[in-house]
């Protein structure tokens, strides 16, 4: 509870006490005035009572008289006594109406004041009255009334003092009360006056430290090297500091009650306008917008500002703002921006697939968008973990390629390394790409951490190469590798038998009498006859054999790992099959061939063509046996 509270607490109550007292004192003076009435009216009952026993005393003396003297008046006035006292019992019976035991009294007196006046208005002879008295002595009706009289004057002196006390006691009462109240009363006044007297000095202290750091506060505000403003709900300045007059070069006769909107450029204006409107229709209490002003030379300034809502009594009642300006900012900004535009339209005009790949964490971070017409992926797709360039390369080259990336860590700036390597396409295929790669991003070891490179499809330059080096390799008509093809092959087959230390073994044949087939069914035959030969050859061997043509109708193979036996056993069973086909049936003349074969075993120190000749020797040798046959040389 604030000390402006309690004030209002302690004048509240003391003001209450106060107004209860006053209230007390005239329900207490209504109260006295009704004590006095009744007191009042008891003293009347009193005088009643007494006024009735006169009365009737001079009723009794008025008859006594008449008696006595037989005085007429005595009697007239013993009777007019006897009436009056019926009268006064009859007004006395309506003022104790409210006591029940005066009541009871006057029940009591008014039978016997009718029974004393009916005597004496019954005779006027003296001796009668006498005797008439002298039965209402016996009937002790005198004293009756007399006690009855005695009774109800009692009982009114009794109401008396008891009312005349109650009305002390109720005086002493409201006196102690009053002054008890009155006490407090002053007590709390006082106290509220001391209390406001030093909530008053303590806000006079508070006002003067408010006031001292609101100057404070307002040469901070007028020194600080911000734009600092504030504006009324409809965006109308109403304080600009000094900082902003200097900056954009205005008066403060040329800013205030202005809108804000008029310093924004032209064509950002709407926007701005727009975003401060829903600011102050969703009581958002602080935002940040960023735009450019016009100062007073008519040079474009960028702002950014953080804007404050002001609030008052829960309704927005205008805008705070502290903002900076950002004009270098924005200008690198937009640089950047256009440099960025400048090598996006580089990298989109590209021919090929321009990515940039990081190292360390292996995957692209780059992509040009060629990369779809490419590999048919899209840019996003492919610098995502699940489809890194590195993860689409074939098999059988990763090796080489994760070769290459190692050796790309330690390359020099400027140096540009090949790389040909084969990636999945979108649809399944495979797609040769040719890639040149070179330094981009350094890591804090000085080792390279990214490369960038261009990657072109060279997948119809592949495929060319290819057909011309299977020209350049591979008999056209049986598929066999040709002779300087075979002897390359026969060469690297020997080394690797050398570096092994196991047997490798030739067999040389050819097919017996091949230019009467020539010259008997026609070339057509012949060369169905050697088309056969290869695929013969082809089926016996293994994946890692070695087989070729030699020339005309001469045919060797090679088995690495193999001694001459297992060699003349694949001979043989050569030999067998071709023996078993039928040639030239679709010419309506059936023929049949038979092949002679010579096999010899390679030893550490022999080299291909010492085994050629070998194998020739032995094939020689089988011929001059007679043809159709095996022989192996030892």
């Amino acid at each position: 509870m604030t000390g402006t509270h309690k004030i209002r607490l302690g004048f509240g109550a003391g003001l209450a006490i106060f107004f209860g007292l006053s209230t007390a004192v005239v329900v207490r003076n209504f109260q006295w005035q009704a004590d006095g009435r009744w007191i009042a009216h008891t003293n009347d009952a009193i005088d009643q009572v007494s006024s009735l026993l006169l009365t009737e005393s001079h009723t009794e003396n008025s008859a006594q008289r008449y008696v006595l003297t037989s005085d007429a008046a005595a009697l007239a006035n013993a009777r007019s006594s006897a009436a009056s006292a019926i009268r006064a019992a009859q007004n006395l019976a309506q003022f104790t109406s409210d006591n029940a035991v005066q009541r009871q009294n006057v029940r009591v007196l008014q039978p016997l004041l009718q029974q004393q006046n009916s005597v004496l208005a019954l005779d006027t002879s003296p001796e009668w009255i006498r005797q008439a008295l002298a039965s209402l002595d016996s009937l002790d009706v005198p004293a009756s009334i007399t006690k009855t009289l005695a009774r109800m004057q009692a009982e009114e002196q009794r109401l008396l003092v008891q009312r005349t006390d109650g009305q002390y006691e109720r005086l002493w009462a409201s006196r102690i009360f009053m002054g008890l109240g009155f006490l407090l009363s002053v007590t709390l006044i006082i106290v509220a006056g001391w209390r406001m007297s030093f909530d008053f000095t303590a806000r006079t202290v508070a006002e003067q430290k408010i006031a001292i750091r609101d100057e404070q506060y307002r040469q901070v505000v007028e020194l600080a090297g911000d734009i600092i403003y504030r504006t009324d709900e409809a965006g109308r300045f109403t304080f600009c500091n000094q900082s902003a007059l200097l900056m954009l070069h205005y008066t403060e006769s040329e800013v205030m009650g202005r809108s804000y909107l008029k310093m924004i450029r032209q064509d950002r204006r709407r926007a701005a306008e727009r975003f401060y409107l829903r600011q102050f229709a969703r009581k958002q209490k602080s935002t940040y917008y960023e735009f450019p002003v016009i100062d007073g030379h008519g040079h474009e300034r960028w702002l950014g500002q953080n804007v404050q809502l002001v609030i008052e009594d829960g309704k927005p009642c205008g805008f705070q703002s502290i903002a900076r300006e950002i004009t270098e900012r924005k200008r690198a900004e937009f640089e950047l921006q256009r440099s960025r535009s400048f090598v996006e339209r580089i990298a989109a005009t590209t021919p090929g697939v321009l990515y940039v790949y990081d190292l360390d964490e292996q995957r692209t971070v780059f992509s040009n968008k060629e990369v779809v017409a490419v590999l048919g992926y899209k840019p996003e797709e492919i610098m995502s973990a699940g489809h890194s360039l590195v993860s689409l390369i074939h098999p059988d080259d990763k090796p080489a390629v994760n070769a290459h990336y190692e050796a790309m860590r330690e390359i020099q700036d400027g140096e540009i390394r090949r790389l040909e390597y084969r990636a999945r396409h979108f649809d399944g295929h495979w797609v040769w790409l040719s890639g040149r790669e070179t330094a981009f991003e350094r890591g804090p070891s000085g080792n390279v951490r990214q490369v960038v490179g261009i990657s072109q499809d060279i997948t119809a330059r592949k495929a060319a190469q290819e057909k011309l080096a299977y020209q350049a390799n591979y008999d056209a008509l049986t598929g066999l590798p040709n002779r300087h093809h075979f002897w390359t092959r026969l060469q690297s087959a020997l080394r690797r038998s050398g570096i092994d230390h196991s047997q490798t073994s030739l067999s040389v044949f050819d097919v017996d009498n091949f230019k009467d087939i020539n010259d008997r069914y026609g070339h057509a035959a012949g060369d169905e006859v050697l088309e056969e030969v290869g695929n013969i050859v082809r089926a016996e061997l293994r994946s890692n054999d070695i087989a070729g043509r030699l020339g005309g109708d001469e045919f060797c193979f090679v088995l690495p790992g193999t001694d001459h036996d297992e060699c003349a056993r694949v001979a043989d069973r050569i030999r067998e099959r071709l023996s078993t086909l039928a040639f030239g049936i679709e010419s309506g003349a059936p023929f049949s061939v038979t092949a002679t074969f010579g096999v010899a075993e390679s030893s550490p120190d022999i080299d291909a063509k010492e085994l050629m000749e070998a194998a020739d020797r032995a094939l020689y040798r089988a011929k001059s046996a007679g043809r159709n046959r095996v022989c192996v040389d030892v």
